[in-house]
């Protein structure tokens, strides 16, 4: 069925993406700082350096499918944060998000997936740059799915909540009592728990599936009720 290219494909929801794909067929590529040796094909690369995800892409070669998860977090308000972290968020979640779609050797019929946030819709104090730059993304699945619906390639975003990853830990604060921030985070929607990563994946493969044929230019929100609550 083919080749899906995951940026970020070692991280948590990255892992259960590669699992997800290869169950349903596909072969994954994972694009990551680290790697991923359940993945087909495992490419080490930063995607905010042009030349490196070039090359990976071009490795991988024509793909079915490209979905962007790599991203990272920084903390910080406004009037107190470096421009070293500003421009580091932005470099990995917006311009890795688009260098990706850039290079990739999309087939007709194929999809890309961006994953937004639901921090593009709901603010928490001392996270500017996290919130602005998953804003940034679903901005960029608007303008790219019009660019490449005469190629016949579909555009969509994924906006997860919270999800129980090393990084909604990491952005937890690493607290003493992981579980009971845990349980606290889950409390924050409807359904009374974080996502697990197999779920958000979930809704990447459909996306990425015919079953979406006709579905560009949208973001699915897999936040478990969270944005309903709040």
């Amino acid at each position: 069925m083919g080749w899906i290219a995951i940026t970020g494909g070692a991280g948590g929801i990255g892992r259960a993406l590669v699992r997800a794909v290869q169950d349903a067929g596909w072969r994954a590529a994972s694009i990551d700082l680290k790697e991923n040796l359940g993945a087909d094909l495992t490419l080490v690369a930063d995607v905010t350096e042009e030349a490196a995800v070039a090359a990976a892409l071009t490795r991988i070669g024509p793909v079915v499918g490209l979905v962007s998860i790599a991203g990272i977090g920084a903390h910080g308000r406004v009037e107190d944060f470096s421009w070293a972290d500003w421009q580091r968020v932005m470099a990995v979640n917006v311009t890795g998000a688009m260098l990706s779609m850039k290079h990739a050797q999309m087939q007709p019929g194929g999809a890309i997936v961006l994953t937004a946030s639901i921090s593009a819709h709901v603010a928490t104090e001392g996270s500017v740059a996290y919130h602005t730059s998953k804003g940034a993304v679903l901005g960029l699945m608007r303008a790219a799915c019009g660019e490449f619906a005469p190629l016949g390639v579909r555009v969509n975003a994924v906006s997860p909540g919270w999800v129980d990853t090393p990084f909604t830990q990491q952005t937890l604060g690493n607290p003493a009592d992981s579980a009971t921030a845990s349980v606290a985070a889950g409390e924050k929607n409807l359904l009374g728990r974080m996502a697990h990563p197999e779920e958000v994946a979930e809704a990447m493969l459909f996306l990425l599936s015919d079953a979406a044929s006709f579905i560009t230019g949208t973001e699915l929100v897999v936040d478990g009720g969270y944005m309903r609550k709040h």
